[in-house]
């Protein structure tokens, strides 16, 4: 019987390969520590890992790192997200009109996992945000999200560095055909170049490309409804 509180080997795993996304090239002892498990443990699983290639060890330093077939499983992931085939050009737009960081992220349990971006091709940008977890309180992307469920409206929310040290994130949502906020668009830039007299245009840039999405997407899915 499972004591009380103990994870089960899937959920071991599963740690184990969040803390390879954060900390590359980790050996066994510093997986063990960093996971309070024992290093006999910590091998086990990162040998059926290896096996199934979603980690990979260098065979000099011995060493551990995430491996190449997590790339199919992302692929996989965003192909079953039918509605980021239909935003994913409105995305691409408001970059190259802002000519920032454009992102997609949804919401999972009490926390924003970002999962598309359109990146700015400016000298100066944050760390990606890509397939990292923040919590939905703090996050621009989490509070529309949260604020959508409660009204019809697309609210625009921005998160000053609460998130990330010098880092600006204005967001607003994504509606499918049953007017349900099921994403969040977000702006994000370094917190440096969110001139004051820039940011009411983005938010209007931005709350109208979540509008013209959305509509598109409810367009889509009728279409597809029909068939």
């Amino acid at each position: 019987m499972k004591k009380k509180g103990a994870k089960t080997s899937i959920e071991k795993a599963l740690d184990l390969i969040e803390t390879l996304k954060e900390k590359e090239h980790l050996g066994v002892t510093e997986l063990s520590g960093i996971l309070g498990l024992n290093k006999n443990n910590v091998f086990r699983i990162l040998a059926t890992l290896e096996v199934k290639g979603i980690v990979e060890q260098d065979k000099e330093t011995e060493h551990y790192k995430l491996g190449m077939k997590l790339l199919s499983l992302e692929h996989a992931y965003l192909q079953s997200l039918k509605f980021l085939k239909v935003i994913r050009p409105f995305i691409r737009a408001l970059r190259n009109k802002l000519q920032e960081s454009v992102y997609i992220s949804v919401l999972h349990k009490d926390s924003i996992v970002y999962i598309y971006s359109e990146d700015s091709k400016r000298s100066v940008l944050v760390n990606s945000r890509i397939g990292r977890r923040f919590s939905a309180d703090t996050t621009a992307a989490g509070k529309a999200l949260k604020k959508a469920f409660k009204t019809e409206d697309f609210p625009v929310e921005e998160d000053w560095e609460q998130t990330e040290p010098e880092v600006a994130e204005i967001s607003s949502v994504i509606r499918d055909d049953h007017n349900q906020p099921i994403a969040a668009i977000s702006i994000i830039l370094p917190a440096q170049r969110a001139k004051k007299e820039d940011i009411k245009l983005m938010k209007k840039m931005l709350q109208q490309t979540c509008i013209e999405a959305s509509e598109r997407l409810k367009e889509s899915q009728l279409s597809a409804n029909k068939r």
